[in-house]
């Protein structure tokens, strides 16, 4: 067995092997067909990313990739596994950070010496928690983003405010300085875009998790169950002051627009999404000035960010899983053509060699930065918890039930998944 593997990492039996990029190569061990499929969706295809990427693969007199693309995320998944389920998926497919727990059995772990210890040496800590078990490795990513603190700059500056809030604390007490109230204390003008649930905030499930996170929940038990403990009450109970009329720092509540739209008008302060959210506030509002900081911690070493992104997965159906490995360690590993796909994507990287590149980007530099120290839970379905963590803050800011109601119910429900 130890010689079959060294023969294969120096290439002759077909297998993995090094490349001089600094990624892998694979030799197309297996199989008589010329063409690879590959389905994709969303945010990781942005622009025709994914052709730009295909095209620069081809330079290297790669297999040729037939690609797919889906508009709709939740149809591509469901789309996915029915086709999946009647043996016609795709050989390879875009593969969300949070589906490993739910999706791991349909995917094909990459071949030695592609495992742990590489994907430690050429991504973030992150990606070795969301795309591997044991050692083996299911995906890679295309991209790291993160959630960031999103402020409106002429704002900030008709309240002379001269600082972004770095801490919690920092955050707090612009609160009062920002908002608007009027002689019921009711809100002209809100602050910042926090303390609601989903049906007025973006990615208010996502903040939540980050701030429990932050606060030192372990989100999941020993036993694999959730259980977000004390912590994770006590950075609810943080949350949801900020959509309480009788807290001093109250500036939200669900009766508001939608974040991202009150954000594009300019009559937002601040509120936290992706850098995927930066092209469609341009495209809302080309004049808005606004700028983008560092998520804000209640300790400021060592920060904690909250990670969202796709990677490349092989199908356990495929019939060139050999190549369908060499295909995605050549574009997700390689720097030079993924640096092709950023640069069509206008997303922050995923390699560490290309985040030190960027990490001081006027544009990607604080998402480069954020991937370094991201972290996320392992969910068993990420859309169902989503909604139930949204219901969780809904029925709280709502009179319905008590902050520790509310979320032992919310941990029921995702333990019943």
């Amino acid at each position: 067995m130890v010689l079959f593997f060294v023969l294969v990492f120096l290439g002759a039996i077909p297998g993995l092997k090094p490349s001089d990029s600094g990624g892998f190569s694979l030799g197309m061990s297996g199989g008589n067909q010329q063409k690879l499929s590959f389905w994709g969706t969303g945010e990781a295809d942005n622009s025709n990313s994914i052709q730009r990427l295909l095209e620069e693969y081809s330079k290297s007199g790669g297999i040729q990739v037939d690609y797919r693309h889906f508009d709709n995320a939740g149809v591509y998944e469901k789309t996915l596994l029915n086709a999946l389920a009647i043996g016609r998926g795709p050989d390879i497919f875009i593969f969300h950070s949070s589906w490993l727990p739910k999706h791991y059995d349909k995917a094909y772990p990459a071949p030695e010496p592609l495992n742990v210890a590489y994907v430690q040496q050429m991504f973030p800590d992150v990606v070795q928690k969301d795309f591997t078990i044991e050692n083996r490795v299911y995906a890679l990513p295309l991209y790291i983003d993160t959630l960031a603190l999103f402020y409106n700059k002429d704002i900030f500056n008709a309240k002379s405010i001269a600082l972004v809030p770095e801490t919690w604390q920092d955050f707090q007490n612009l609160i009062p300085k920002l908002r608007e109230l009027n002689i019921l204390n009711q809100i002209v003008k809100p602050a910042a875009a926090i303390g609601g649930s989903e049906k007025s905030i973006s990615n208010a499930s996502d903040l939540l998790s980050l701030l429990m996170i932050q606060k030192g929940s372990q989100m999941i038990s020993g036993q694999g169950q959730s259980d977000f403990g004390l912590r994770g009450l006590e950075a609810f109970n943080f949350y949801l002051q900020f959509a309480d009329s009788s807290s001093d720092y109250y500036t939200w509540n669900d009766n508001i627009d939608n974040s991202l739209n009150l954000f594009s008008q300019g009559d937002l302060a601040m509120t936290f999404n992706y850098q995927s959210a930066v092209s469609l506030i341009k495209e809302r509002n080309p004049y808005l000035n606004f700028g983008v900081s560092l998520m804000p911690q209640f300790d400021v070493e060592p920060p904690i960010n909250y990670s969202d992104y796709w990677g490349l997965a092989v199908s356990a159906q495929s019939a060139n899983k050999v190549a369908a490995w060499n295909f995605i360690a050549s574009v997700a590993a390689n720097p030079k053509i993924s640096e092709v796909y950023l640069k069509a994507n206008g997303k922050p990287p995923a390699l560490r060699s290309l985040i030190d590149k960027y990490k001081n980007d006027p544009n990607l530099g604080v998402f480069a930065k954020q991937a370094l120290t991201a972290k996320s839970w392992s969910q068993s379905d990420n859309n169902s918890i989503k909604q139930i963590l949204s219901d969780m803050i809904e029925s709280v800011v709502s009179g319905k039930l008590s902050s520790d109601k509310a979320m032992g119910q919310a941990i029921s429900r995702i333990n019943s998944l």
